[in-house]
């Protein structure tokens, strides 16, 4: 590092060498023409980054520890401003005060711990954004800001994440301290690209917030930590694959039940015990049919599909009215969420009579088993039985029939684009939702009776 003596013509002209992340240029009695000056400041620097900032420190020792703290930009401080507030700070140093200690914040500067930077971080902007901003960074960085943390179950998305957050990882350790393993220690939690990516962009986000505050004088340590590229796999399927997928939603395999009156004693009780699994895993895959079949016939999102009540379907004229469906659009990110009228095929409403002999006293059409009030969340079990089927493609989702038999509409069977887009409600445009409105459900008629003949139901 440079060592010169510092004028407002040098601080002008100075700049960070190509290959650098910053210079630090220190005040020294020594010019640049070699003679020797009065009034330079022990201490002092110029710090020069390689996107131009310029910025005045103090690097000190205090209790046998060096520190740096950044004084002020040069655009707020000169040199004769800047050796005034080191000598200030010289001062206090050598009457035993830590130049950094700020009245009515207890701990120091320089002790500042990561729990306490990433506390100082949510109070003053995390907590400004929003509430799914808020919890990624609570659950990667400090999950005691959760606002109502999940109890660990065995149900899907509810079980424990085997990874520790940033905060509780490090929350003792000076925030100064924190280095670039320390970093990649956290990010080697992380076997998913995504998870990785997230987690790291929240902690550098944490650090560049500290230095813009000039809470810490540091580079930010997750600089050099790279995130994974992502690789997305496309899910395609092959016309073989449609049909095996279709018959196996409109003809369930169903597993045989065990015969047990031919049996007696402890054998018996074993094939009663086998009985019952297959009861329920057969009753489990009909439920998972009857959801795929109406989200193949209707086109329709699983989220859609899955707080849709009885109420809502017209099972004489054939007619489902979804509600809070995406409508006209009000603004770049705002849509009117509006009711709307789509036909339906008479199997789908084969379908929803035999949910409603199902579940008599519920009014969702797939209620959950634990309680028939609230949506069901997952059909994991039954998924998991349907991908093992011959011709099911171990990536198959459930959206991906919403997928797949838009495809089949758009491929020159007769149905033009725009009424597959209204029929999916891609448009929501004034003149759609008045139609729906006035239930004039007639002219997409075609979109559903086309979808079942290629089906071949």
């Amino acid at each position: 590092m440079p060592k010169l003596f510092l004028d407002d013509s040098i601080v002008l002209a100075a700049d960070c060498p190509t290959g650098k992340d910053q210079e630090i240029y220190w005040d020294h009695p020594v010019g640049r023409d070699g003679r020797i000056r009065n009034g330079s400041v022990s201490g002092l620097g110029l710090r020069v980054t390689a996107l131009g900032h310029k910025s005045f420190v103090h690097a000190y020792q205090f209790n046998g520890k060096r520190y740096r703290k950044a004084l002020g930009s040069n655009v707020i401080l000169n040199v004769a401003s800047a050796r005034l507030a080191v000598g200030r700070r010289e001062r206090r140093l050598e009457a035993g005060e830590n130049p950094d200690f700020e009245d009515g914040d207890t701990p120091r500067a320089h002790l500042l711990t990561v729990r306490e930077a990433i506390d100082r971080y949510w109070e003053t902007h995390i907590q400004a954004l929003s509430q799914g901003y808020q919890g990624t960074f609570a659950m990667f960085v400090a999950t005691w800001h959760r606002r109502s943390p999940k109890k660990a179950t065995r149900r899907g998305h509810n079980i424990r994440k085997p990874y520790s957050d940033f905060g509780s990882m490090f929350a003792n350790k000076p925030f100064s301290s924190v280095k670039p393993l320390d970093i990649e220690r956290f990010q080697r939690q992380f076997s998913s690209p995504y998870s990785h990516n997230d987690g790291l962009r929240h902690v550098s986000a944490l650090f560049n917030w500290a230095i813009r505050m000039q809470l810490v004088d540091m580079r930010n340590p997750c600089s050099p930590i790279r995130a994974r590229k992502v690789m997305r796999r496309r899910r395609d399927y092959s016309t073989e694959q449609i049909r095996q997928i279709a018959a196996h939603i409109f003809y369930p395999v169903m597993e045989t039940e065990p015969d047990i009156e031919t049996v007696e004693g402890l054998a018996k009780r074993d094939l009663a015990l086998a009985k019952g699994r297959v009861v329920t895993a057969n009753d489990q895959m009909q439920e998972l049919c009857n959801f795929m079949g109406i989200l193949f016939l209707t086109m329709a999102r699983p989220s859609d599909l899955a707080k849709a009540e009885f109420g809502h379907f017209d099972l004489e004229k054939l007619v489902w009215r979804k509600h809070n469906t995406k409508g006209i659009k009000l603004s770049r990110s705002i849509y009117e969420h509006a009711y709307r009228s789509v036909p339906i095929h008479p199997r789908v409403a084969g379908m929803v009579q035999a949910q409603r002999l199902r579940w008599p006293e519920s009014s969702l059409l797939f209620p959950s088993h634990a309680d028939a009030t609230k949506p069901r969340d997952n059909f994991r079990k039954g998924l998991d039985r349907f991908k093992a089927l011959p011709g099911v493609p171990e990536y198959f989702q459930l959206y991906d029939l919403k997928r797949i038999a838009i495809s089949l509409m758009l491929t020159a069977q007769g149905v033009s684009h725009e009424a597959v887009s209204h029929y999916v409600d891609h448009k929501g445009n004034l003149g759609t939702t008045m139609i729906y409105d006035l239930h004039l459900v007639d002219p997409l008629r075609p979109v559903t009776e086309k979808l079942g003949s290629l089906l071949g139901i």
